[in-house]
């Protein structure tokens, strides 16, 4: 049997060269590292002090990436640009796209508080575990709740619902900086720092979406049947199945149940309910979508 991928991520510090040999006795199945740095590592200062301090870090991420080579361990490095927030988010969730199965850990006792929190943020969305010193010789692990919402993106209708929103949503968004809303609506959830509001009426999704429904098959299939092909209609055709109200009512349902989207009424009509994609939405359609879903899904992964 193969050995399972494991992606070791770093954030890197003056003494990451140290402690990188030491996690070996806790993970000896490490089969790739990347090392997170800070831009401004990376770049020089007129400060004695500041440019020791960045001189010593470069150094410890060439030592890491020494180290790697003599194990045969494929090495990578990432230069994070503020936003931290933003930047490792597309990073981490390009990661998790091209190693959907690895087992990923996180070592973050060296770095930036900015790189650090950005990293721990996201750590549990790649069911990752988390390592720190705490200025202790060894590395302890961090616990980190469990989290299931990657079993909610298997289902492709819930891929294009998000996708669907967050495309909408930045379509409007460079418009939207510059223009007072018309429509308040009623909500209770904190705008997301990626972009402005902006909410979906019902009827609007149900009808972008019934063109992409993927019906769920109810016939269980044999481990030697060859799978079969999902068929794609442009906007339009009719579907291989019509997707009901009640269909689409039990998508919207598990989507808002698992915080990924946002229901709210307008003040105008308190009957036609309105969407938005959640923070957290954003986040689980990046890092559990797959592009092959629909050339929808596709094109706002690869905006990211």
């Amino acid at each position: 049997m193969d050995r399972q991928e494991h992606v070791h991520i770093i954030s890197a510090g003056e003494k990451i060269a140290i402690a990188y040999p030491a996690i070996f006795r806790e993970l000896p199945g490490i089969t790739r590292t990347i090392v997170f740095s800070d831009s401004t590592v990376h770049e020089c200062s007129p400060d004695p002090a500041t440019e020791k301090h960045r001189i010593a870090v470069r150094n410890a991420v060439t030592a890491v990436q020494e180290i790697s080579a003599s194990l045969a361990i494929p090495f990578i490095r990432v230069v994070i640009f503020p936003p931290a927030y933003v930047s490792v988010r597309s990073a981490l969730a390009k990661c998790r796209r091209e190693h959907p199965d690895a087992r990923f850990t996180f070592d973050l006792s060296g770095g930036s508080k900015e790189l650090c929190l950005a990293l721990f943020s996201f750590a549990s969305w790649l069911g990752g575990e988390v390592f720190s010193s705490f200025d202790e010789k060894t590395a302890r692990q961090v616990p980190l709740p469990d989290r299931t919402i990657s079993s909610v993106l298997v289902n492709p209708n819930h891929q294009m619902i998000l996708a669907i929103l967050l495309n909408r949503r930045d379509k409007k968004k460079g418009a939207a900086r510059g223009a007072v809303p018309a429509v308040q609506m009623v909500s209770t959830v904190p705008e997301s720092p990626a972009g402005p509001t902006v909410w979906v009426p019902r009827q609007y999704l149900y009808q972008q979406l019934w063109p992409f429904y993927v019906p769920s098959r109810t016939k269980k299939e044999k481990p030697g049947d060859p799978p079969k092909p999902v068929i794609r209609y442009r906007k339009g055709e009719k579907p291989a199945a019509e997707i009901s109200h009640a269909t689409f009512s039990g998508f919207i349902r598990t989507l808002r149940d698992a915080g990924l989207i946002e229901e709210g009424y307008s003040p105008e009509s308190r009957k036609e309910k309105s969407y938005r994609i959640t923070e957290a939405g954003e986040i689980a359609f990046r890092f559990f979508s797959v592009p092959a879903t629909g050339s929808l899904v596709r094109s706002v992964l690869e905006s990211s």
